[in-house]
C-alpha cells in the first residue's frame, strides 16, 4: 500500500447528491422513505374505498386520498433525487477545494486556513458503494470520498484501508 495518499476534493452537486442517496439508502432506509409509506398508505386507503359498497356521495373523498397519495409520493421523489443539488446551491460560495491526506494513523482534512485531523478510532462507521465511500464521524456527519478524486489504484487501496481500520461498514 502506497501510504500517504493525497488528494483534492471540491464538492459538486453530483457528489453531494449520491452521497445523501447512499446515506439515506444504507442506513436510514425506512427513515429515508418514509414520505413513499405515507403516499403509498393514501392511496390504499383511497382504493379501499372505492371498493366498499354504499359510499355513493363520497367520491370527492376516495379521490382526494388518491390525488393526496400520488402528490406526497411526488414530493418524495423530489426530494430524495434533489437533495445534494439543493444543499450545494445553498452552500455553493462555501465550498472550496480540500486537500486531503490519507495516512495509516488518521485523515488530514485542509481548506483555507483551517484543518481538521480525524484519527481512525474516531471513525464511528463507513458506507461504501463501488465508486464512493462515506466516513461517519458521527451518526449523521460524515465525510466524501468519491472515486472520481483517486488517481489510478489509490481508491482500491483507500478502500482497503477503510475495511482494515473500520469495524462497522455497511
Amino acid at each position: 500500500m502506497a501510504l500517504p495518499i493525497n488528494i483534492q476534493f471540491t464538492y459538486s452537486a453530483e457528489n453531494l447528491q449520491a452521497a445523501n442517496k447512499l446515506h439515506y439508502k444504507k442506513n436510514y432506509p425506512v427513515r429515508g422513505r418514509i414520505l413513499l409509506w405515507f403516499g403509498i398508505l393514501l392511496i390504499w386507503t383511497g382504493v379501499l374505498f372505492m371498493m366498499m359498497k354504499g359510499i355513493a356521495g363520497h367520491e370527492l373523498m376516495i379521490y382526494t386520498f388518491v390525488a393526496y397519495g400520488i402528490l406526497v409520493i411526488g414530493v418524495h421523489f423530489y426530494i430524495m433525487n434533489t437533495l445534494g443539488k439543493r444543499l450545494f446551491k445553498k452552500h455553493k460560495n462555501n465550498l472550496h477545494p480540500i486537500d486531503i491526506e490519507i495516512t495509516e494513523n488518521n485523515i488530514r482534512l485542509a481548506a483555507d486556513d483551517k484543518s481538521a485531523t480525524v484519527k481512525w478510532n474516531e471513525i464511528i462507521k463507513a458506507t461504501m458503494k463501488e465508486n464512493i465511500v462515506l466516513v461517519y464521524i458521527s451518526k449523521m456527519s460524515f465525510y466524501i470520498f468519491p472515486k472520481e478524486n483517486f488517481k489510478e489504484n489509490e481508491f482500491a487501496e483507500f478502500v482497503e484501508l477503510v475495511k482494515k481500520k473500520i469495524t462497522e461498514i455497511n
